[in-house]
């Protein structure tokens, strides 16, 4: 098995779901991650006419990046695919496959129109937090509503007929923007029977009670 190392941010974020992939399959890794205030000293910097980093830096300016013997991967969501693949935590056919990337495709356009309001409400960016809640309300409704109707359509409690990659995605993601809105318990019970089903899994409720606790 090769070396894998994963870089990001001392949060949850987009590194979560991979490193609940690889606790979930029992893997080694190494967990590299750096505070908010280290970012710039590991962005590429152009000096001389080559890009520079104080520590490993990003090539393209972005995290999280995957290390596997030296290759790299980046974006979030190609590195949990990448390790669904190698961990069986794919879907059974093509079809499930095409349906778990719908899933997730969906949850980053939720965001898209979530992020705002969840940086203004922890205090991180500036706007106006009623207009944002309103366009986070409806986003919120129309991306859960439909993540419920898949889980009852398929009926194994998954989004797959099994567990796969995009599961532990949806999971935290869902812990988040319950961390953002206090009813979200009571409008969405459903999902959060989800996330507990998810998070229930042993090697994953062991990993969860240990991790660092972030907002997102």
């Amino acid at each position: 098995m090769p070396h894998f190392k994963l870089n990001y941010f001392d949060i949850r974020g987009f590194g979560e779901p991979s490193r609940m992939i690889f606790h979930y399959a029992g893997q080694d890794f190494e967990d590299r991650r750096w505070a908010r205030e280290q970012w710039p000293e590991i962005k590429p910097k152009l000096v001389g006419g080559k890009f520079t980093g104080k520590f490993t830096a990003s090539d393209t300016g972005a995290s999280p990046w995957l290390e596997v013997d030296g290759e790299r991967i980046y974006q979030s969501v190609a590195i949990a695919r990448y390790l669904g693949n190698l961990f069986c935590l794919a879907g059974k056919d093509g079809m499930e496959n095409a349906q778990i990337d719908a899933m997730i495709d969906s949850y980053k356009d939720y965001l898209n129109d979530a992020r705002a309001f969840f940086w203004v409400k922890s205090g991180m960016g500036q706007g106006n937090l009623e207009e944002l809640k309103t366009k986070f309300d409806e986003a919120s409704k129309r991306f859960f509503t439909f993540l419920q109707k898949r889980i009852e359509k398929v009926g194994s409690g998954f989004i797959a007929s099994k567990i796969s990659w995009g599961d532990f995605f949806l999971a935290d993601g869902i812990k988040t923007t319950m961390n953002f809105d206090e009813e979200f318990e009571k409008k969405f019970p459903k999902m959060v029977e989800y996330k507990n089903f998810i998070f229930s899994q042993p090697k994953i409720k062991e990993y969860i009670e240990k991790r660092p606790e972030s907002v997102f």
